[in-house]
């Protein structure tokens, strides 16, 4: 069941570690407007981040110590070396 707050204790996860590039950690307390895309952003963060990292990455919604929402994302296929670009 959703909580009905729109704020969350929020973590972007890499080999079962928090994400840190350079300054930035990736956890904090995260606003998410409610409706049935709410963890859009966490699922976009951490396909950003697959694809930088070039492995799964786990993102995780959590609110009264519960964990609300969480999951892992591939990074995106890449192109084969030498293929036909789209047009």
């Amino acid at each position: 069941m959703m909580s009905a707050t729109h704020e969350f204790d929020t973590e972007l996860l890499y080999e079962g570690r928090v994400v840190t590039l350079g300054a930035v950690t990736y956890r904090g307390r995260t606003v998410l407007r409610p409706g049935p895309d709410r963890f859009a952003p966490l699922r976009r963060w951490a396909q950003d981040l697959a694809d930088l990292l070039g492995g799964p990455v786990t993102w995780r919604a959590s609110s009264g110590g519960g964990v609300v929402e969480e999951g892992t994302v591939a990074p995106a296929p890449r192109a084969a070396v030498g293929a036909p670009r789209a047009r």
